[in-house]
């Protein structure tokens, strides 16, 4: 079987033709709404239309400083005090752990913060709807 020769690099051994990106880089929001603001996934799409349609005013990645580190959750809605995280990815991990870290620093900080987990399959309900079920039970009426 063909092994590929393996190159040192920074201290570190990687496949001949592998990319490395830097740690810790956020990729810039391509996708744009129907109101020109970019975000980065389309389920943050989805959300941002959502909030728009019910006329709803929020934030889109505010930063926070919470212990010394910095977060950025989807959204703040400043009219209810509540920041919104869309979890698209949960059938990797480490983005289930991260998300797990993140609850614990919110709640450590007492923030008030609903986590909306959809990955847009095998789900009986669109993203909407789930967003309307977890509004609702965070005490927001909308309709």
């Amino acid at each position: 079987m063909f092994q590929p020769k393996l190159y040192k690099k920074s201290g570190r051994f990687r496949s001949h033709g592998t990319v490395r990106l830097p740690r810790n880089q956020k990729f810039d929001p391509l996708i744009e709404t129907k109101s020109n603001l970019k975000v980065r996934s389309s389920y943050e799409k989805i959300a941002v239309q959502f909030f728009e349609t019910h006329q709803i005013e929020f934030q889109y990645e505010p930063l926070l400083l919470l212990g010394g580190k910095k977060y950025r959750p989807d959204f703040f809605l400043p009219a209810f005090g509540l920041f919104v995280e869309i979890c698209g990815y949960g059938h990797h991990p480490f983005y289930n752990d991260r998300q797990a870290h993140k609850e614990l620093i919110y709640k450590q900080h007492n923030l008030s913060v609903i986590f909306i987990h959809y990955n847009g399959r095998n789900t009986k309900r669109s993203l909407p709807d789930l967003m309307m079920k977890e509004l609702s039970e965070a005490g927001i009426n909308l309709r």
